[in-house]
């Protein structure tokens, strides 16, 4: 963001102004910045920042003297400012003062940079406007697994501050903004209201102030799909879009010039293309068999029916995650979605209450029509989790519709090697299946330094010092963990809470986190794991005995009963 052409907050004062040409006072606007770095100097106490409201948030936190001596200590690392009072969200650096209100309360912290560029400030080049309009986006969007630039905003829960000027459409606002992926400019997307209203992007943004978006990028057609509505240029288009994607991966485009130089050497030896043709389809066959067996398959579509996906929308926070019925009316997820649905700061004996007001689970989300239908609420009740084995148990309340059947059928021993199975909502999209190996406890190491020099094969340069953070504790602690298994799978944020099956469809574990560190658009896995079922319920036997004893044991005797009879 240029802002040399700007003058300087030197050349104003706050109590007398240096004779513009047309006596025009320009307007200050005062906010609050905590620093939320190097805490033993600043202590997190409030700066009170006035300034020009026409200059933008960067170049009057420049003003700063505490602020421009971060700036100089964290080179290279990536500003990130994020409203807590007044304004809510991750702000664009670039935003007018005159869009804050007036004391509100801002917290600046930095962030280790995945760019390879500078550090960048992003800002809006045109004349800034008095109607102001702030709207929320939420960072994570509803199908693409990856909207915004900057690695360190992709979370569940985190939304950012867009601000526009009234007459422009959305789509001009977001792509304006420059925190957003290309995706915006080049796709065609929408943004969904609380899950049940849709605002098409050619809409203006003049009423949006304040409310929250999760945006929708809608799949594109397939090459297939244009072929078929364009025969003509069937045969055109496949072949730019090999090239193209050859183009786009050095190693690939390495290989193809190798294929082609010797398909050229052999047609000197060899007359008749027919022979060439079939040498080479035998010695480039499939030589790797994945398939599986149909019996595998219906197996999973019976255990998937009785897997969910949990919303929730907790005034304006909103996300999901997977969950499984246990059995009966109980369903299992994730601690730590737990903690993502009441938000930070808030009393646990509150949380009852804020679960079974804003969480609904839906067991038929396999695509269009999706998640409103047959929807069940949940009781507030909230009385057995755990954040170790970051396991939580919640309570569906009865509405007339058949709860799925539970997945519990006894516990099975943890298999040491072998296929597992994984059902669930990743990025909250309709419920799939991944298949991964396991990764036994004495190769845990191994293969993530494996993984580890893979990716950093790739240009990942940065990949072992982000990762060295977790070796130290808690990467640690997973691989000599015997509670939990470890695995690899496609499965990140809107996954966690998914049951994970052996081979026989048998319950043995929860999936919960992972290890994965971020590159531009994608996400390079290093090991992923969930606790164990056995761990979950000894841990659940030992705390909560009484529940315990009515659904594992009093419970299996009743249906053992039944089949008798």
């Amino acid at each position: 963001m240029k802002t040399g052409s700007r003058k300087g907050p030197k050349d104003i004062s706050n109590t007398q102004v240096q004779g513009p040409k047309d006596q025009t006072v320009p307007l200050n606007k005062t906010i609050y910045v905590t620093l939320d770095v190097n805490h033993k100097k600043n202590k997190k106490m409030k700066h009170e920042l006035t300034h020009n409201e026409r200059d933008s948030l960067y170049v009057a936190l420049n003003t700063l003297k505490a602020v421009k001596e971060e700036i100089e200590t964290q080179q290279g690392k990536e500003m990130l400012v994020r409203g807590t009072e007044g304004i809510e969200g991750y702000i664009n650096l670039g935003m007018p003062l005159s869009c804050f209100p007036e004391n509100c309360h801002v917290v600046l912290r930095f962030a280790q940079s995945k760019q390879k560029e500078e550090n960048q400030v992003f800002g809006r080049h045109d004349e800034v406007s008095a109607d102001c309009v702030k709207f929320y986006i939420h960072a994570i969007g509803k199908r693409k697994k990856r909207i915004v630039k900057r690695g360190e905003l992709h979370k569940e829960g985190c939304k950012l501050c867009i601000y526009a000027f009234k007459g422009e459409t959305i789509k001009d606002a977001l792509c304006k903004d420059g925190r957003f992926l290309s995706c915006l400019e080049n796709d065609d997307w929408k943004l969904i209201k609380n899950l049940d209203s849709i605002l098409e992007n050619t809409q203006p943004v003049d009423d949006l102030e304040g409310k929250l978006f999760q945006i929708e990028v809608e799949k594109r057609m397939g090459s297939r799909a244009a072929a078929a509505l364009n025969p003509e240029l069937e045969e055109v288009n496949t072949c730019v879009l090999s090239e193209e994607i050859v183009d786009q991966y050095p190693s690939l485009k390495r290989e193809r010039e190798k294929i082609r130089e010797n398909f050229e050497k052999e047609m000197k030896k060899i007359k008749g293309k027919t022979s060439l043709f079939k040498l080479h389809k035998t010695n480039f066959g499939k030589l790797t068999k994945n398939s599986t067996l149909v019996k595998v398959h219906k197996l999973l579509s019976h255990l998937s029916n009785s897997i969910g996906y949990i919303s929730w929308d907790n005034n304006g926070n909103m996300g999901s995650a997977t969950c499984f019925v246990f059995r009966g009316l109980f369903i299992f997820t994730c601690r730590h979605v737990i903690n993502n649905i009441v938000g930070q700061g808030i009393e646990p004996s509150k949380w009852a209450d804020i679960v079974g007001q804003c969480v609904r689970v839906t067991f038929g989300y396999e695509g269009l029509p999706e998640k409103e239908e047959n929807c069940f609420f949940v009781e507030p009740w909230f009385e057995i989790s755990d954040e170790t084995l970051d396991y939580a148990v919640l309570k569906l309340k009865e509405n007339g519709q058949k709860v799925p059947s539970g997945l519990y059928n006894g516990i099975s021993p943890t298999p040491a090697g072998g296929l597992l199975y994984i059902i669930g909502h990743p990025n909250g999209e309709a419920k799939s299946t991944d298949a991964c190996a396991v990764i036994p406890q004495g190769q845990r190491v191994e293969k993530c330094q494996e993984n580890l020099q893979a990716r950093e094969a790739q240009g990942c340069d940065y990949a072992r010092e982000w990762i060295h953070m977790f070796t130290q504790s808690s990467f640690q602690e997973v691989v000599y963990n015997r509670d939990v298994i470890t695995y690899e799978t496609s499965f990140f944020w809107g996954s966690s809470g998914s049951p994970v099956f052996d081979s026989k469809g048998s319950l043995l574990a929860m999936h919960t986190a992972g290890f994965p560190y971020l590159y531009p658009n994608t996400v390079p896995t290093i090991i992923e794991f969930g606790p164990t079922l056995e761990s979950i319920l000894l841990d659940i036997k030992q705390n909560h005995g009484a529940w315990y004893e009515e659904l594992c044991i009093n419970q299996q005797d009743v249906e053992m009963l039944s089949d008798e009879d």
